[in-house]
């Protein structure tokens, strides 16, 4: 009898220390994945803030970055206590503009507290640049494609020179459907034409003679667009059949062929912390 309360007393031992572990182990698996889902929720907060504040280097930079990243964190229910704990501005010599973002937070814990850890610390960071990008010897239709132009930012973006003086050309910008299909949007009525003036066609606005032209994207030329972000860019011909040099009492005769010079103005990519 003894032997045998002494195996169950083992036992019990055993059980014992098993169950404790096993509880042990589940709650660290279970915090550890709140912390892990948190990690990605606030990753994700400040590579948004990054791409999206970078566009405000001309204005308060610190200030666009606190306000993107409320707005980004808010999304998130677990992230209502993250803090925005640096936000550095760098503008190149090449004129490349980059940002840095960096947010943290401290996450409660539910079962490992009872091990003495009541808060985890977590912290994320994400690098951005924009840069320019020039594509010469661009002729008519043909399409240019860009990492991203962001067509509600009230910001120029884009630039199109020529010296082929032309009658007129419409400015198209563009994306792909799940059909891998393009959807073109006229964008020509934001043009600020430096030269000539912009003129209304029958459902499109065009530019004519304009030889150097700069556009604002915060609004797109038809009221119900599709587009809100476009990636890409058709220079299409308006066939006016005359135009009026600058400063001359009377029309001349344009072109309706020449090659444009296409500079995006605001591209934006995450980089690497290497890069940066």
């Amino acid at each position: 009898m003894k032997k045998l309360s002494k195996k169950r007393a083992n036992i019990s031992i055993l059980v014992t220390v098993f169950c404790f572990s096993f509880i042990v182990f589940s709650a660290f698996a279970i915090d550890m994945a709140f912390v892990t889902m948190n990690r990605i929720k606030l990753q994700r907060a400040v590579e948004t803030t990054a791409l999206a504040s970078i566009a405000k280097y001309k204005e308060n930079f610190e200030d666009y970055s606190k306000k993107y990243f409320n707005l980004y964190k808010a999304e998130f229910d677990t992230l209502k206590n993250a803090q925005l704990t640096n936000a550095v501005y760098k503008n190149e010599d090449s004129g490349e503009k980059k940002v840095k973002i960096e947010a943290q937070i401290e996450l409660p814990t539910y079962f490992l507290r009872f091990a003495g850890v009541k808060n985890i610390k977590i912290k994320a960071n994400s690098y951005a640049q924009t840069y320019e990008q020039i594509q010469d010897n661009v002729n008519y239709e043909e399409i240019v494609e860009s990492d991203s132009i962001i067509t509600n930012k009230n910001s120029d973006e884009l630039e199109v020179r020529t010296d082929a003086n032309p009658d007129g050309y419409f400015i198209f910008a563009g994306i792909k459907n799940d059909n891998n299909e393009y959807i073109w949007q006229d964008i020509g009525c934001k043009a600020d034409v430096k030269s000539y003036r912009t003129t209304v066609g029958t459902s499109s606005f065009y530019l004519i003679c304009s030889n150097n032209a700069r556009f604002d994207f915060s609004k797109t030329c038809g009221e119900n667009s599709e587009i809100n972000i476009a990636s890409y860019i058709k220079i299409y011909p308006a066939n006016t059949g005359e135009c009026r040099l600058q400063g001359a009492p009377v029309w001349q005769s344009g072109i309706n062929s020449g090659i444009f010079e296409v500079k995006i103005l605001n591209n934006t990519k995450l980089i690497t912390k290497n890069n940066f």
